[in-house]
């Protein structure tokens, strides 16, 4: 499949589909997008990464934040005691994107057209029960994991070594020419299907919080940063072949006022989640925990590793904890 992968410039694939997709490109009733660059032989040539074994585990604890934004239900955690018996059982709700999570993809659909992922309609994912299926759940990523290559650009050092300082809470927005001069500072080479982690520094901002600047964090209307929204960026991810993007921030893309800062006038009021997502099928994780990925990372002078993980197996699921350990 790989040498059909058309190049950015041919999406989308079909006329009439939405700007810049590629449905159909692995067959109309495809359920792993850009998972499916993570064929055997990529896999198995990834597992060349493993040379010390150490290993990273890159969540966050799930009641990281001091308050989830977005009105999402926090963590409710009960430990049972199975008295008198020397047992015990615990239960655990909470919302999929209040830590460290990979959005599914169904999780955001093409807002002007109200299609998902291969043309998929909201009442396939939650209308009545009589027209409701499981398809793009991420049970269908569960079935086989996200196991490949993982690549850090830590934008966050490389801005400090330049000597360009920013606020990680800032509505800072990472364009695709400093990711580029990023990769080439760190000397690290891209394979298609690479899983790409870009550090951009938010944990170190939100760590200095007190309690109470936390939950007014919350509250706020969204200032993130992330990575620019044009077709740009959206050019150089698809082209370079990432099968899955992942960052530390609470989004993928920058936010000012909860809303894209200056978008770029070609996207035409298109978001970058519609088009990775619904577009063509890449997961997309945020609030990844990259702070020690990033020291060992420097430590070895050393931007690839070996990464595995699988999504919760809930049929129908919309996001997902990553359940991801980087391994060197």
């Amino acid at each position: 499949m790989e040498a059909l992968r058309p190049h950015f410039a041919d999406l989308p694939l079909r006329k009439g589909d939405p700007p810049w997709s590629a449905w159909g490109l692995y067959g109309q009733n495809d359920q792993l997008g850009t998972l499916n660059l993570l064929t055997p032989t990529t896999v198995a040539e990834a597992a060349k990464e493993i040379l010390t074994g150490h290993r990273i585990g890159l969540d966050l604890p799930i009641d990281y934040l001091g308050k989830p934004s977005h009105g999402r239900q926090g963590l409710d955690h009960k430990i049972i005691w199975k008295s008198p018996r020397s047992v015990h059982d615990d239960e655990i709700a909470f919302n999929t994107q209040i830590s460290t999570q990979w959005d599914g993809l169904r999780h955001i659909g093409y807002y002007r057209e109200g299609l998902w992922y291969n043309g998929t309609k909201q009442p396939e994912i939650s209308g009545p029960s009589e027209v409701r299926t499981s398809t793009l759940g991420v049970h269908a990523w569960a079935k086989q994991g996200i196991v490949g290559r993982g690549v850090l650009l830590d934008y966050f050092q490389w801005r400090l070594a330049q000597g360009r300082p920013f606020d990680p809470l800032s509505a800072h927005a990472i364009t695709q020419e400093e990711l580029d001069a990023c990769a080439r500072h760190q000397g690290l080479q891209f394979k298609r299907g690479d899983i790409l982690f870009v550090r951009s520094g938010w944990r170190v901002g939100y760590q200095q919080l007190t309690s109470e600047e936390k939950h007014q964090w919350a509250a706020k209307p969204q200032q993130w940063v992330g990575v620019e929204t044009s077709v740009n960026s959206l050019r150089w991810l698809w082209d370079t072949g990432f099968s899955a993007c992942a960052g530390d921030a609470p989004g993928w893309e920058c936010l000012a006022d909860g809303k894209n800062p200056n978008p770029d006038e070609a996207m035409r009021g298109y978001i970058g989640h519609e088009i990775m997502i619904a577009g063509w099928g890449m997961p997309l994780g945020e609030f990844f925990d990259l702070e020690e990925l990033s020291k060992e990372c420097h430590r070895h002078q050393r931007y690839s590793f070996f990464v595995s993980g699988a999504p919760l197996n809930v049929t129908g699921g919309v996001a997902s904890t990553s359940n991801m350990v980087a391994v060197f």
